[in-house]
């Protein structure tokens, strides 16, 4: 981190300057390995919107999102697909869309037959019948305790390739699978010309548009909002939170983040996502 940036940020600390905007992370971050929000992080959450931006950012669809920004009482947008688009909840609208270019898609689905293959589209999750990803499964056992306007739209095809020349906007590939057939697949030049990507999850990554990133879409949001990078923290717990961090005035890593997440981290929890580090991290900086 560089000197100045540390001065700066130990200099608001201690004169308990306030922050503009919050941008927390969902899995791993806010939500804990239940993948829920406990109460007193609710409440904390709650009691700082009212004078703070606090926006979800998120490698999520928003349909899988929407549960959350509910039960925090926000009426800020969120950053969804690792910053492929804003959904703004208040109105079901979608601003600052950066879609995959449709023209690379055949060619991803063509090379991913080893793997585990979702795409986020639209406003539904799309994943063939003949590669059933498991946390795919989890997300539909938990859609069906939700209300039915805030259920995940998740659906299963035996017509991949034709299921997505339907879509309009394909915002994320995720795959699934082995190290080895990860690495083989990221090697084949047009995905490592054409994608960004960045792990989410121990076996997990995600594809989005080249230059698609947290990081990116949070600067274009604040921007937007009229509020100085310098004002913004940012909080998360895995690979694909360094550019958030690294673009925001304070950078928080969660005491569960990955290594490359806390050695580009301004300051790391005590707490971890089972130990409330918002809770933590809040109190830090306010």
């Amino acid at each position: 981190m560089p000197q100045q940036r540390l001065v700066c940020n130990l200099i608001k600390l201690r004169y308990n300057m306030k922050y503009k905007l919050i941008a927390i992370d969902l899995d791993g971050t806010l939500l804990n390995s239940q993948g829920e929000i406990d109460t007193q992080t609710q409440q904390i959450i709650r009691s700082i919107a009212a004078k703070t931006n606090i926006i979800l950012t998120t490698g999520r669809h928003h349909t899988t999102v929407a549960y959350y920004h509910q039960l925090l009482q926000l009426n800020t947008p969120a950053i969804c697909c690792n910053g492929s688009y804003v959904y703004q909840f208040e109105n079901q609208q979608i601003t600052f869309a950066e879609p995959i270019d449709k023209q690379r898609v055949a060619h991803f689905v063509s090379q991913s037959e080893s793997l585990d293959l979702i795409a986020y589209a639209d406003d539904k999750i799309l994943l063939c019948y003949q590669h059933p990803a498991n946390y795919i499964s989890k997300l539909e056992s938990w859609g069906t305790t939700l209300e039915p306007n805030i259920q995940p739209k998740i659906e299963r095809v035996t017509d991949f390739a034709s299921a997505l020349s339907d879509c309009k906007h394909i915002w994320t590939f995720v795959t699934e699978g082995s190290p080895n057939d990860i690495d083989a697949f990221i090697s084949d030049p047009l995905i490592y010309e054409n994608f960004s990507y960045e792990q989410s999850w121990f076996n997990r990554i995600g594809f989005n548009k080249k230059g698609n990133s947290k990081g990116a879409m949070l600067s274009r949001l604040a921007t937007s909002l009229g509020i100085e990078l310098e004002d913004v923290v940012a909080i998360g717990d895995n690979d694909n939170d360094v550019s958030m961090l690294q673009c925001a005035g304070l950078g928080i890593a969660v005491n569960n983040a990955t290594k490359k997440l806390k050695n580009c981290a301004d300051v790391v929890t005590k707490a971890s996502n089972d130990q409330n580090a918002i809770v933590e991290a809040i109190k830090i900086i306010s």
